[in-house]
């Protein structure tokens, strides 16, 4: 276990003392006591800083000064502040900023009695720090396990980045609050929108979910706000839209970052006065709905280059959740594969009851560009082709598919269609079929997109 005494000069046996149960740095500067710390991999299970209430000039740190610095690195750490300063209203003030426990100095006059006190009083001060400090973090752990327990079966997780995602959700599920999910394709941000419709109030009411990708500016108006009859060519009829007919339940819309300028400022009415107008019509209607908006772009970057309204973003932004992609949470893998090997195995018929430790080891090789979803499409691939019990690294042969050919293998030409070919089907795959999304992610427009698909081959039945 590991100390950092950040100290003006602890005496050698106060030292020796403690480092017969710990390992001791003892650094003498306190900037340079903060630098090993921002710097070192693993946090000290707690730290002591001494005599820094006697230096206040550009050399050193206050004790405030130095508390504040290591808590804003670590805010779990425990701190002990030993000091010669007695004054109450000092040691007080240290304490409420955080100071986990103090412990008072002994004067240069005082003797080695004086000294071995103090000794066993900084011993005893940490010893009671690393214990709250393991207390902590087995409580942080034991709630990680609770919420890993609780979550549905679509979402399975160990990763504490992931975890965190998840609990934010649970905090926000109960409220009625927009939500903004962000993440990259295949990260399961509808999965997410889901989770927080069914541990709302609302859970009773529909859930309704709308690509905004994949439709039309006309379209996707007549979708949400409905139409009345006649009010275009083909109205034949009135239709609600989906904003009546969610009621008072959950609207998720997905991709929101390809909705053009013209419509932000009629979801943003919608959103501000709570009530929409169908296409045609000459009067409005309430609006009750909850609305979870998703994106995998960067929606400041589109407002600072003004493709994205600023107001839009702060309404559809007011409680914002970041999933990670897949390659941030190796540990989810393994569970995520083993889930979706049941899952098809019981689908195709197929008796697979798991994935053998080389193509888990293949698995987490690979980057996973498109994330959760391109390992459920890897997964059911390999329990089709599979004939044993467990999937092997024979069945995963297009992983991982991220390393790219040697030249030696090909012409440069060869090289970039291969390239090519590849980001192409990816985007299909990630757009589920859908060409603008896919043109979208590919920087393209559709005309483009079909250009390229017929230059390179690529069947229409992929997508």
């Amino acid at each position: 276990m590991a100390f950092v005494l950040a100290s003006s000069g602890y005496p050698e046996v106060v030292l020796a003392e403690v480092r017969r149960q710990w390992q001791v740095t003892a650094i003498d500067n306190q900037r340079e006591a903060l630098d090993f710390l921002k710097s070192s991999p693993v946090m000290p299970a707690a730290i002591s800083i001494g005599n820094t209430d006697e230096f206040e000039d550009d050399s050193n740190l206050s004790a405030s000064q130095m508390l504040a610095g290591i808590l804003q690195i670590d805010p779990s750490v425990p701190v002990i502040i030993s000091t010669r300063n007695r004054e109450a209203k000092t040691i007080v003030e240290l304490v409420k900023a955080g100071a986990f426990d103090y412990v008072v100095e002994p004067s240069r006059n005082e003797g080695p009695d004086r000294i071995s006190a103090y000794a066993q009083d900084l011993i005893l001060s940490l010893t009671r720090a690393v214990q709250w400090r393991s207390v902590c973090q087995e409580n942080r752990q034991l709630k990680q396990d609770l919420v890993s327990r609780n979550l549905p079966d679509s979402i399975q997780t160990r990763s504490p980045v992931m975890l965190s995602a998840i609990g934010l959700t649970q905090k926000v599920a109960p409220t009625n609050a927009t939500v903004l999910i962000s993440g990259e394709s295949g990260t399961g941000k509808e999965l997410i929108a889901k989770m927080i419709h069914d541990m709302s109030m609302a859970r009773d009411q529909p859930f309704l979910a709308v690509n905004c990708g994949a439709l039309s500016e006309h379209l996707l108006t007549s979708e949400l706000f409905g139409h009345v009859k006649g009010a275009f060519t083909g109205a034949e009829r009135d239709r609600p839209g989906l904003l009546r007919e969610c009621g008072g339940g959950t609207l998720f819309l997905d991709e929101i970052a390809t909705i053009p300028l013209s419509f932000q400022v009629m979801l943003l009415r919608v959103l501000e006065q709570r009530t929409a107008r169908p296409v045609g019509g000459n009067a409005d209607y309430p609006v009750h709905c909850r609305f979870i908006a998703a994106a995998n772009r960067d929606l400041r970057q589109m407002v600072r280059q003004g493709t994205f309204r600023e107001d839009l973003w702060y309404r559809i932004g007011t409680f914002p959740i970041l999933l990670p992609p897949l390659r941030q949470r190796p540990t989810d893998i393994a569970v995520l594969a083993q889930q979706f090997v049941t899952r098809y195995a019981g689908r195709y018929n197929k008796e697979i009851v798991g994935i053998e430790a080389g193509a888990i080891s293949l698995l987490e090789k690979h980057n996973w560009p498109g994330n959760v979803r391109e390992l459920q499409h890897a997964i059911e691939r390999a329990v089709i082709v599979c004939e044993r019990m467990r999937i092997g690294r024979t069945d995963l042969a297009d992983y991982p598919a991220e390393q790219a050919p040697a030249l030696s293998q090909g012409s440069l030409d060869d090289s970039l269609r291969d390239l090519e070919t590849r980001m192409v089907n990816a985007a299909l795959r990630d757009s589920e079929g859908s060409l603008t999304h896919a043109a979208a992610l590919l920087g393209l427009n559709r005309t483009t997109l079909h250009y390229r698909l017929k230059r390179l081959e690529i069947k229409r039945q992929f997508y």
